[in-house]
């Protein structure tokens, strides 16, 4: 009973101070145009701020997205980061650790609005023996709770990109399944691509350098596809090995597979660094988060051309 209450008394604290940092983001926002006054915005994020405007109400008219008042404001956080997010993953097995909340159920990350706060979880979970993982976010979904602002960091964004991200966070308030994390986030990645490709068919250079960029995150997602069912196999192949030699082999193994990614065909070098540097620190995290937003694309895509004929609305309001 003890437990439970100190279980209780704990998320209770947490969901408090996520409110007040979500009020302070929600009592801070303000329209474009004072914006605009105030922070002095360069071309390219005025451009960016427009074409918000645009990608809300096409998500509306042509996708069939649910209307909200989603951003319609924005919030100046200058160039810090906003929120950061606790994943984690057993040690010896790709397996997501889940958090359980009131209404959307379990999930398998915590964000936390201080650096401080998520690095204090971080450290607990690695004392319970898990690897853990700790990012900051560009971009979250209140699920249509509240109206979500603009973040002035998204504006620096290419259009393509900050067409993928409104396109994921907007579908959001249209469809969300509680406790089925995982799909909600391959499923509202799989729309924001799909929609992202239509919106910007009239526009080829934009297309065309998104096309490139996504091209090389598909050759990226398609090897870690291979490293963790390469993972998975081999941690069950050392099930019986005693904790100290099971750590030994598995950081040798990572190791290895790291250098895959290395020798990937493609241009942006610096994004599988990035990558390698990443996995060495949080582990089976870092795959964990892989799986929540990447696993399912391959089948989401035979669902879109078999069942919906490829057809992005259609499949939206199915979804609806």
């Amino acid at each position: 009973m003890m437990f439970l209450a100190s279980l209780f008394h704990s998320t209770g604290v947490y969901l408090a101070n996520q409110a007040i940092g979500q009020l302070k983001i929600l009592n801070g926002k303000e329209s474009f145009e004072d914006y605009i006054k105030d922070a002095n915005p360069d071309k390219m994020e005025l451009d960016n701020l427009n074409l918000i405007t645009e990608l809300k109400r096409y998500s509306e008219d042509s996708l069939g997205f649910k209307p909200t008042k989603n951003f319609t404001k924005i919030y100046n956080h200058g160039n810090e980061p906003l929120l950061w997010v606790v994943s984690a993953s057993e040690k010896y097995a790709i397996k997501a650790f889940y958090w359980s909340f009131p209404i959307v159920g379990e999930v398998s990350y915590k964000g936390f609005f201080t650096k401080e706060k998520a690095l204090i979880e971080k450290n607990r979970l690695i004392c319970l023996g898990y690897d853990v993982d700790v990012r900051p976010v560009s971009a979250w979904s209140t699920l249509g709770w509240f109206s979500d602002p603009v973040l002035s960091g998204m504006l620096s964004r290419s259009k393509g990109w900050l067409c993928n991200l409104i396109f994921h966070e907007l579908f959001h308030a249209t469809y969300y399944a509680p406790s089925s994390v995982d799909y909600d986030e391959n499923l509202a990645s799989f729309i924001a691509h799909k929609a992202t490709l239509q919106f910007l068919i009239t526009d080829t250079a934009a297309l065309n350098a998104y096309q490139k960029s996504y091209s090389d995150n598909k050759i990226i997602d398609d090897y870690t596809t291979h490293v963790i069912t390469s993972l998975n196999r081999f941690y069950d192949s050392i099930s019986n090995v005693s904790n100290s030699s099971r750590l030994i082999l598995k950081q040798q193994r990572i190791f290895h597979l790291l250098n895959g990614y290395r020798d990937l065909p493609i241009e942006g070098k610096d994004k599988v660094n990035r990558i390698c540097e990443q996995i060495k620190t949080s582990g089976n995290a870092w795959f964990v988060d892989f799986e929540q937003y990447n696993a399912l694309q391959d089948s989401l895509e035979r669902d879109f051309n078999k069942i919906y004929k490829s057809n992005l609305r259609e499949m939206v309001q199915s979804l609806k």
